[in-house]
């Protein structure tokens, strides 16, 4: 082979290999999709219909194996040469006998904590069945997790923008996996339980009615009042709110996936306003030449969320300074997926994947002990 031939087949190679690269992360991004989106669904179902025999459930054992495989891809494109260079600024990781790009770092982060939490998980439905809020240790971890996974997984997508711009159908699923995880972060069980007519409601259900461990918690659920009626739900879901905002503004600067993904998500969580915030910055424009509209986003957002679910005054007050500290914290997280150094990385997995799940996981057994 002469070396006019050699010279003129590196870029054919450079571009097969960017090319295995975008569709490998797409590859990952479906296989979390079908674990974390059908799998999900169906495990809800599944137990509202089949009495609990154990942590291995059909629904539970296709969602860890989607995630199996997905990991199995990201770890597959980190240990191959030619895939991993076009993800980025590497640094090192002991035990890893090269440098790893940040971007696959933080998406590999994200994804040990789910896997750590998945073994917890285990732990905990053998030792204790049903009985378990969105606030233990493990459900908190799964939820905390996720959210670094797909931070990392839009890190990736990020860092392969110089060569392949984010287009529409990236912008979507991509925002989307950022919106979804982020929307009630904080919240927990305060958005997720509706009030305590409903909490009954799922209680009485047949397969669950029989289930003492599922009882308990719903006797937790309603004593200590975790849901929408909470005095602590406004403040909390507007904390959540403009964290999610302020990512997908630093995400995209297209107007249309705000409000597409914010009136979306105002469905699917059952009328948490989250399209309200959304039009007010897609119409007042840029947060840094316009600090008040976000000013107003989080007025607007705060007492919508009160007028809805019948809140306090005191929650919007309140509420109004979480969703600007929410939407600040969006960017120093952001600067993370952007540039996601050894130190940015290590600092965000360990707040977010471990100290939150933590936090939460002392008050779910504080709540646990006082109530029997």
């Amino acid at each position: 082979m002469t070396a006019t031939t050699v010279a003129a087949t590196e870029p054919v190679r450079e571009d097969a290999g960017l090319a295995n690269a975008y569709r490998l992360l797409w590859l990952a991004v479906v296989f979390d999709l079908l674990a974390f989106g059908v799998g999900f669904d169906w495990d809800r179902r599944w137990h509202a219909t089949h009495a609990f025999e154990d942590f291995f459930s059909p629904p539970h054992l296709f969602i860890y194996s989607m995630h199996f495989c997905a990991t199995i891809t990201l770890a597959y494109i980190a240990f191959t040469p030619g895939l991993r260079r076009w993800f980025g600024p590497t640094f090192r990781l002991p035990l890893v006998p090269f440098p790893i790009p940040g971007a696959i770092g933080l998406a590999g982060a994200g994804f040990a904590v789910v896997a750590l939490a998945g073994v917890f998980d285990a732990i905990w439905h053998t030792t204790f069945g049903l009985d378990e809020t969105n606030w233990s240790f493990p459900h908190s971890m799964l939820g905390w997790g996720l959210f670094v996974a797909f931070l990392g997984i839009a890190s990736c997508r990020v860092a392969l923008r110089e060569w392949r711009p984010i287009g529409w159908p990236s912008a979507v699923v991509f925002g989307f996996l950022i919106a979804a995880t982020s929307a009630e972060r904080f919240a927990g069980p305060l958005a997720t339980n509706l009030s305590p007519e409903v909490i009954r409601y799922v209680s009485r259900i047949p397969v669950l009615a029989s289930e003492p461990a599922f009882q308990h918690t719903t006797r937790i659920y309603l004593v200590a009042g975790i849901d929408r009626s909470n005095g602590l739900f406004v403040p909390l879901i507007s904390l959540s709110a403009g964290m999610m905002l302020g990512l997908l503004h630093a995400f995209s600067p297209r107007r249309w996936l705000w409000l597409g993904l914010a009136a979306l998500l105002s469905w699917t969580t059952t009328l948490i306003p989250f399209l309200v915030p959304a039009v007010i910055v897609a119409i007042g424009g840029d947060r840094r030449g316009s600090p008040a509209v976000w000013l107003l986003a989080a007025i607007g957002f705060a007492v919508t969320t009160v007028a809805i679910w019948e809140g306090t005054a005191g929650g919007a007050l309140i509420g109004v300074p979480l969703f600007i500290v929410g939407s600040l914290l969006a960017s120093r997280i952001w600067a993370v997926v952007t540039v996601p150094t050894r130190g940015g990385v290590l600092a965000l997995t360990a707040l977010a994947g471990l100290a939150m799940p933590a936090l939460t996981g002392i008050v779910d057994l504080a709540l646990r002990a006082r109530i029997p």
